[in-house]
């Protein structure tokens, strides 16, 4: 499922893109409230010697917003200030893939190449979850930030004849757990 705020979206790209960048590095660009020059999150890759640069955009699943073309035009022009120059940037977002402007991006990014300026790419949602499947520390980390938990039901049956007390210690659990069969005789 979707982060349920821009700053945990922030985080996990941040996560998520200093493992597919072997980057222990990476950094989230200043604080909140400050200019960014349109770049939530940057770092060199490792092996590289130029920074690339997020900016990661939170959107509403329930009303289906998407990435406008230009909302992205206003953000690579922000992206053009920040110093020193990025070799990439990131559009990502929570908003679902969008084949248009997935297009919109592929063509401005031939243009950039062609002028040597940054490449642009953009990952959606769909996008950002196949990754994060593709990249287990990453993986891990947000499914349990996520609060995920695996329910299991396990199902106990006493027999009459049997002793008043069974102990037993369920994997994955840290304590035991007593019961004590109660029969109708006692009630």
């Amino acid at each position: 499922r979707r982060p349920s705020n821009w700053q945990d979206f922030e985080s996990l790209c941040k996560k998520l893109w200093g493992e597919i960048w072997n980057c222990p590095e990476i950094q989230k660009n200043g604080r909140q409230g400050q200019e960014q020059s349109g770049v939530d999150v940057f770092g060199m890759p490792f092996s590289e010697k130029e920074y690339y640069g997020i900016q990661c955009k939170g959107k509403s699943e329930y009303n289906h917003s998407q990435f406008s073309e230009a909302e992205i035009l206003d953000e690579i022009s922000k992206a053009e200030n920040f110093e020193p120059k990025l070799k990439k940037f990131y559009l990502t977002t929570t908003a679902q893939n969008d084949a248009k402007i997935q297009a919109f991006v592929r063509k401005i990014n031939i243009e950039r190449i062609a002028k040597k300026e940054f490449e642009v790419h953009v990952f959606g949602w769909e996008s950002i979850v196949d990754l994060i499947d593709e990249n287990k520390q990453t993986h891990d980390w947000y499914l349990k930030n996520q609060n995920y938990k695996t329910n299991k039901a396990v199902k106990l049956t006493f027999n009459k004849n049997s002793s008043d007390k069974i102990s037993f210690q369920p994997r994955f659990k840290q304590s035991n757990i007593t019961y004590v069969h109660k029969s109708q005789e006692q009630d």
